[in-house]
């Protein structure tokens, strides 16, 4: 069995980063096939060595309903050829594409505008060309029939000791360990870090290649964390247990609201990662 995560988003490493959520959901599992991400070039080292495969997506060529077959998304997935498409958000690139031969297209969604269930008008959204439309995190439209916990790139028994971040830093204990953390736009680290006032220890930019991937098994072992409220850093608190320990920054984003995400999903209670769901239903798909 093949599974192809596709994604087509640029701003900061989150779908990345949700993308081998899903890899290490799979290989919990026992996922003995391959998986195989598929997405815009990373400017992140992590992304090196790892399943992601950078595909560019140009958007004159993808809405194009003549020339998107050919596109290089369309191309890529054709010669991996998947038993099953997880796609993230981004369904426009693959409106003209889908379905592929013998493959079965999910779409994953977390908060978004609501024309994103519409789409411009030479590119409308088609659910039915999905089997499953999954909401992958506590809000709700119609069109989403399924949902699950978010998905997050770790569970709680897979972090580092609550001392290897303060020994890997050669933190005295004596000393609070105050980290500030993103994986977002450039230059947005200073102003989470203003949010510290002065106190932070260690400093984690995705961008920088010396940045522990993934962090979220790092952070317990921190005393005070400042962070982007975007989907990944959120849940990975609230999942791994040191969200009150965590102060959120909500940066503006076009398809993503993280001020509704501080202000609404705060009393949440994850029961599962969505990732391991996420995993079962797809290694029970076939």
């Amino acid at each position: 069995m093949r599974v192809a995560y596709f994604t087509a988003g640029t701003v900061g490493a989150g779908h990345f980063v949700r993308g081998v959520a899903i890899g290490r959901a799979l290989a919990r599992r026992g996922f003995a096939g391959e998986y195989r991400m598929f997405g815009p070039p990373l400017p992140f080292p992590a992304a090196a060595g790892t399943a992601y495969q950078p595909v560019p997506v140009v958007e004159e060529i993808v809405r194009d309903p003549a020339r998107a077959p050919e596109s290089e998304p369309a191309r890529a997935l054709a010669a991996f050829a998947p038993d099953l498409l997880l796609v993230d958000m981004f369904w426009g690139p693959l409106r003209h594409v889908l379905p592929l031969a013998g493959c079965e297209a999910w779409l994953l969604v977390r908060t978004c505008p609501r024309v994103w269930f519409t789409g411009p008008p030479d590119t409308p959204f088609e659910p039915a060309q999905f089997r499953r439309l999954v909401a992958i995190e506590p809000f709700r439209h119609a069109l989403l029939r399924e949902r699950i916990d978010p998905i997050v790139v770790c569970n709680p028994d897979e972090c580092r000791p609550r001392d290897a971040l303060r020994a890997r830093l050669g933190v005295p204990p004596d000393r609070p360990l105050v980290v500030v953390t993103h994986a977002g736009v450039r230059g947005e680290l200073a102003r989470i870090e203003e949010t510290a006032g002065g106190e932070a220890v260690a400093r984690f930019d995705l961008f920088g290649p010396d940045a522990p991937f993934p962090i979220a098994e790092w952070l317990p072992g921190a005393d005070r964390i400042h962070a982007g409220a975007g989907y990944n850093a959120f849940w990975e608190a609230r999942w791994l247990g040191y969200a009150a320990r965590t102060r959120f920054t909500a940066f503006a984003r076009k398809i993503d609201d993280q001020a509704w995400r501080l202000a609404t999903c705060r009393g949440y209670a994850m029961q599962a990662n969505g990732a391991d769901t996420l995993a079962s239903w797809a290694l029970g798909a076939r």
